[in-house]
C-alpha cells in the first residue's frame, strides 16, 4: 500500500519518531469532567509516573516505573473529589498541591482498565514530586527503583520515550505558569493539568480584575514552540549544507536550526534561519515531518530547502553563530548518517568521517528524506 508520505521521502516517514510514538490517548475532552478524572485515578489499574525534577522513577532494569494509586495517595490524597467549580470557588494558594497531569487511556489495555463513558482503557497520570519530603521520595524509590539525573534520554523505547515527554511538558509547564503572567497571581491547575486560571477569590478574599477571566487566552492552555530543523540543499541537488556550533566537538554536523518567529509561515521561517546563520539562500522550502521535543516544549519541524542559482550556495555567516558550516557531498552524508550518535557519544569504532546525529533526533531524519527525495530526480 502505498502511503501518503512515502511517495516524497520513502517509508521511513510515515512512523511516528522518538518522543512522539505515544500509546496513550490523550482524550482531551475528559478533562473537564472530575468526576470521570476521580474514578480513573482511583482505580487499582491506575498508573502514575513520578518525576523528581524532571527525572522520571526508572525500574534498576533503566524503563519507566510506574506506581499504583495506593502508593502515591500520601502526596496527591482525592486530588478530584471537588468538581472544577468547587475547585475555584474554594482556592487557597496557601496550600499548593503537588502538579497532577492526566496523560490519558491506554485503549488496548480495556479488559482490565476503567470504563468512562464510552471510552475505556488503563489511565496514566504523572506527578511532579519535586517537593516532597526525602523520606516520601525513598519511599517511592524501592526495589532498585532510582531517579536518574538526565539531560536528554534518548534511552528509552519509543513508546516510553513519548509518555515520558508528554509528562515532562505538561509538568514543566504547569510549573512555569505557579502565577498568573497578567496579574501575578497565584494560579490554580485544572482540567487534569492541562488548563491554568486565575481564581478570582484567594481563602474567600475577593482579588482584582484579571483580563485572563475574559475570552480565550493562549497563556491558559499548554504551548508548544516551533523550531526548525533544516537541510539547505545545493542548486544542483547534490549536496546539503550543515553546520557546527563553536561548542560542538570536533568534525560533529548537523542541520541548521531556529525559532520560528511571529508572523512566519516555516518556509519563510527556513529562508531566514538558512541566510541568517549561512548567508545562503534557499528558494522552494519542502516540510519533511515533526518531532516532539520536551526540553522543555518544542515542536521540531524538518524542512528542506534548495538554491535556485549556484550563487546562492555563497557561505558568509551573517550572524556568526556558527563555528563552521559546509557544503557536503550526499555520499560522504550517507556514509555519516549510517553512523549517526549523540553529539555527547563517542563514534563508532574504526569511523573516522564527520559526525552526525543519530536515528533518534530529527537533524537525521531530515537528511535521510534529503536523500530519498533528491534520489528520486
Amino acid at each position: 500500500m502505498s502511503h501518503l508520505s512515502s511517495g516524497l521521502f520513502g517509508s521511513q516517514n510515515i512512523y511516528d519518531p522518538y518522543f512522539t510514538t505515544n500509546p496513550v490517548t490523550r482524550l482531551s475532552f475528559l478533562r473537564q469532567s472530575n468526576t470521570l478524572l476521580h474514578k480513573a485515578s482511583q482505580h487499582p489499574s491506575a498508573k502514575y509516573l513520578c518525576l523528581q525534577n524532571f527525572n522520571p522513577l526508572r525500574s534498576k532494569e533503566g524503563s519507566l516505573e510506574y506506581l499504583p494509586y495506593d502508593a502515591v495517595r500520601p502526596i496527591i490524597g482525592d486530588p478530584y473529589s471537588q468538581s472544577e467549580a468547587d475547585e475555584t470557588k474554594y482556592f487557597s494558594s496557601s496550600s499548593r498541591k503537588p502538579i497532577l497531569v492526566f496523560l490519558g487511556l491506554d485503549l488496548e489495555a480495556k479488559a482490565t482498565g476503567v470504563d468512562l463513558d464510552s471510552y475505556s482503557g488503563v489511565p496514566y497520570f504523572a506527578i511532579d514530586v519535586s517537593r516532597q519530603d526525602e523520606a516520601i521520595i525513598s519511599s517511592l524509590a524501592s526495589s532498585g527503583s532510582s531517579f536518574v539525573p538526565t539531560r536528554v534520554e534518548l534511552g528509552f523505547s519509543y513508546q516510553e520515550s513519548s509518555i515520558y515527554a508528554q509528562a515532562r511538558s505538561f509538568i514543566d509547564w504547569n510549573q512555569r505558569n505557579a502565577f498568573c503572567s497578567s496579574s501575578g497571581s497565584p494560579t490554580l491547575s485544572i482540567h487534569g493539568g492541562a488548563k491554568i486560571i486565575c481564581p478570582p477569590t484567594d481563602d474567600g478574599v475577593k482579588r482584582g480584575s484579571c483580563p485572563t477571566r475574559i475570552g480565550l487566552h493562549n497563556t491558559a492552555f499548554p504551548r508548544t514552540d516551533p523550531t526548525l530543523i533544516a537541510a539547505p540543499v545545493s542548486a544542483d541537488g547534490k549536496r546539503v549544507l550543515l553546520g557546527r556550533g563553536k561548542r560542538w566537538p570536533t568534525n560533529y554536523f548537523s542541520c541548521l536550526s531556529g525559532f520560528v518567529e511571529p508572523a512566519e509561515s516555516l518556509e519563510s521561517a527556513t529562508r531566514r534561519e538558512v541566510y541568517e546563520e549561512a548567508g545562503v539562500r534557499v528558494g522552494d522550502v519542502q516540510i519533511h515531518s515533526s518531532q516532539a521535543w520536551p526540553y522543555p516544549s518544542t515542536l521540531l519541524v524538518g524542512t528542506i530547502g534548495q538554491c535556485k542559482e549556484a550563487s546562492d550556495e555563497k557561505i558568509t555567516y551573517p550572524e556568526q553563530e556558527l563555528d563552521e558550516a559546509k557544503w557536503f557531498e550526499f555520499g560522504e552524508v550517507k556514509e555519516a548518517l549510517d553512523h549517526g550518535h549523540a553529539m555527547w557519544e563517542d563514534p563508532p569504532k574504526g569511523y573516522t568521517g564527520i559526525r552526525v546525529p543519530g536515528d533518534k533526533l530529527m537533524a537525521h531524519r531530515t537528511l535521510r528524506g534529503v536523500l530519498k527525495l533528491f534520489a528520486r530526480r
